[in-house]
């Protein structure tokens, strides 16, 4: 007689003087431990070591460079990205002429909501007024550095812009963002 493909595929019972055998007992269960993290001392050293370098990756200094053109002016800024609580970062400008023509009265403005994070501005050339630069003419390919020391006295983020006019026209324009840490 042919064997059912249930019969083939079902586990046969082991028989001893025609009766079956019980099956063997199942193991206990295992007690309920506490699952502890065991690292030897040189893995966590290098666990300490990776999380301090991740950690002072978010605190650490960083500078942002953002450039913007408009007919006749390109305009070059670098500023702090991220700084702490009364440090002191450089904010840097640069100012190029880059049109045949000259202008006769270039001038720089940086918004007061941005500088007003920031204490203890001193500013290479002087502010004409607070966050006004008066350029003066800008003769064709010149180029002038304006350079602001910034001291962080607010925490949290600080934005604003940065307006290169030219003859009183509005020109090219770069938004800042900066995160003063606490």
């Amino acid at each position: 007689m042919v064997r059912s493909r249930h019969e083939i595929s079902a586990p046969q019972t082991a028989q001893a003087n025609g009766r079956a055998r019980a099956a063997p007992p199942e193991p206990p269960l295992a007690p309920a431990m506490r699952r502890r993290l065991e690292l030897s001392p040189k893995h966590a050293i290098g666990a300490f070591a990776l999380a301090c370098v991740a950690a002072s990756a978010l605190f650490m200094h960083a500078l942002e460079t953002r450039e913007a053109t408009a007919p006749g002016l390109a305009l070059r800024v670098a500023y702090p990205e991220r700084m702490r609580f009364r440090d002191s970062e450089r904010l840097t400008i640069d100012v190029t002429r880059t049109a045949d023509a000259p202008c006769r009265a270039a001038a720089l403005t940086i918004d007061e909501a941005y500088l007003d994070s920031f204490e203890e501005r001193r500013a290479t050339p002087a502010e004409a007024t607070l966050g006004r630069f008066e350029l003066g003419g800008l003769a064709p390919g010149e180029q002038r550095r304006i350079v602001l020391e910034l001291r962080g006295e607010r925490s949290w983020f600080t934005s604003g812009n940065v307006t290169l006019s030219c003859d009183g026209e509005r020109g090219a324009q770069v938004p800042l963002r900066t995160f003063i840490f606490p």
